[in-house]
This record gives structure tokens, sequence and C-alpha cells, in this order.
């Protein structure tokens, strides 16, 4: 009975051992593996990993794909993973979770920055996704609203406004594009669009935005994953044009205004849901969630070089000043 005894208590230590040393596999798919973009979202992501218990090299591993901003690689990305047995994709963006589902049936799927995950049949709802797929949701008409908006009330009889757009995503995020073209058409303003796929197209872009007569510009999140804010941001002023910028760092690197969520958090809320799938939850019964809070920050600086003033109603909002 004793010995007996002795071979259960070791059975369930081992069982234990075993539990403890199982490792987690994630395939976190990306456009590149450089930049201030990824860098700044990929230190969000293993932060929500972290808070759920799971750490690089102890009781985690991730497989790293990165397309190099071809779209189509995309595939070939996710198979490779799915093959490797991956247990949840990490999938950002719409072209990521595209490949992802299309590379397995089975493996669940945490997003971060779709338009609209329900109109492309992700997801079920928000609130309850039905399907596989989780996560987080960062852009909606009224962020992009709110965007023209403020630039309306910075920049007096504001009519045309640029757009940046990445080249590699104008096919892959027609949405993006729609919510601009609806907020410009209810706000009476006309857009033009300019395409930048690497930082050498950046100076040339900028200067027919100058020439078509556009009097802002506006950086979107489908220009801003190949880590050209700060180029943006130098073109802008260079072409004096007020800039306008998704993500809440733009204004740091230059830009005239960035007004967005916190994108590092996104992805820390996004790290957050691949811990708990990782611990048995289901992305079905998952609420998916947006941001909750937006940070306006004013570059006082760059408006001084565009020979500005910054109205006062937009200053008393701004939740941080660059002087």
């Amino acid at each position: 009975m004793k010995a007996l005894l002795t071979v259960l208590i070791s059975l369930a230590l081992l069982g234990q051992a075993e539990a403890q040393e199982k490792i987690a596999r994630v395939g976190y798919l990306t456009w590149k593996d450089s930049g201030p973009y990824h860098e700044v979202t990929t230190q969000g992501f293993i932060a929500g990993l972290r808070d759920e218990g799971y750490v690089e090299g102890k009781n985690l591993v991730i497989e790293r794909g990165s397309a190099d901003y071809d779209p189509d690689r995309f595939k070939v990305l996710a198979r490779d993973m799915a093959a490797a047995k991956v247990d949840v994709f990490f999938a950002p963006a719409t072209p990521m979770a595209t490949a992802a589902w299309r590379a397995n049936r089975n493996t669940p799927i945490v997003i971060a920055t779709i338009l609209d995950p329900v109109a492309l049949d992700f997801v079920k709802s928000l609130a309850r996704p039905g399907t596989r797929v989780t996560g987080v949701t960062t852009m909606n008409n009224e962020l992009t609203a709110k965007r023209f908006q403020l630039l309306k009330e910075t920049v007096p009889g504001l009519k045309k406004v640029g757009v940046v757009v990445d080249e590699a995503m104008r096919d892959s995020c027609t949405q993006e594009v729609d919510t601009f073209n609806t907020a410009a058409k209810t706000l009476g303003l006309s857009l033009v669009y300019v395409h930048v796929d690497k930082q050498e197209s950046v100076d040339a872009a900028f200067r027919r935005l100058s020439t078509s007569g556009a009097q802002a510009v506006v950086t979107t999140l489908v220009s801003t994953r190949n880590g050209l804010e700060k180029e943006y941001a130098a073109a802008a002023l260079k072409y004096g044009l007020p800039s306008m910028h998704e993500m809440d760092y733009g204004a740091s690197f230059g830009g005239l205004i960035s007004y967005g969520p916190d994108i590092a958090d996104v992805f820390r809320h996004a790290g957050r849901y691949v811990g708990r799938i990782l611990k048995g939850g289901k992305p079905a019964e998952m609420p998916m969630e947006e941001p909750r809070e937006f940070r306006l920050t004013v570059n006082l600086k760059t408006a001084k070089a565009l020979g500005m003033t910054i109205p006062q109603s937009v200053l008393l909002r701004a939740d941080d000043v660059i002087r």
C-alpha cells in the first residue's frame, strides 16, 4: 500500500511538472520586424502576455513572421505557422487575419486593429464574437471624423486634405479608405490620396499634395505600419502642411497634432486576449474591446515653424502640449 501511494504521489508530481513545463506557441504575423510602429506595438503585446503569466524563454515561444510589406507573403507565413502547430495566431490587421483564417480551420485568432470585423465576417458581433476570432478593434467612423474636425478647427478655411496610404495596404484595407471618404463628405472636405511604399517616395508624395492644393495632411493607420512617421512629419513641415497623425506618438516626432488611442496599450490588451486563450478561454465567448481613452497631443514648436496659432479651444482639450 505504501509503495502504491509513493507511485501515485510521484505520478502526480510528474504531471504537475509536465503541466508547468508546457510551452505555449503563438504565431505573430507582422508587416515589418523593425521601425517605430513595430517596436511600440510589440512591446505592448509582450507586456500583455506577461500580464497573463507568459514569458518568452520560460513558457512561451513566439513564432514571428514578417511579410516585409508584401501582403501575399502572409499566406505562406500563416501556413508555416499552422504546420508548426501554434496554439494561437496573433494577426492584428485584415491581411494577417485573412491569411490566418484560411491557413487553419481551428486555431484561435486574436486581432488588434481591424476597423469592422463584423462586416468582414470574422465575428458575428463585438459583444459575442461567436467564432474563433476575438481581440481589439481600434478604428471607427467617429474617430476619423474627430480628426478631420480637429483639423478644421486648427486650419482656417480648410477644404482639401491630403491622405497618406501605404501602397502595400491599398487593396487589403479598403474599409479604412471608405471611412475616410464618408467622414470627409460629412464635413464638406475633399481628399487627395497619395500612396507611399518606401522612405524614398515620401518627399515626392508630399510634394504632390502641396502642388495639388491640399491645406493639411492626415497620416492614417493604413500608412503608419511602415515606420515612417518621422519622415511624414518632416515632409509635412517642409511643404508647409499642418499634419494630423493617427499614432499617439506622431506629434512627438514633429507632427502638428496626433489624436488616437494609446497603440501600445491596444496591443497590450491584445496580448492579454492571447494569454487568456492559452489558459483555455474560448474566443467565441470573449467580447471584443474598443479603446475607451484617446490622447490629443499638440506640438507648438511645429505650429510656430508653420506660422500657425493653435486655437485655445484645441489647446484646452490637449492631453499633452509640446512647447
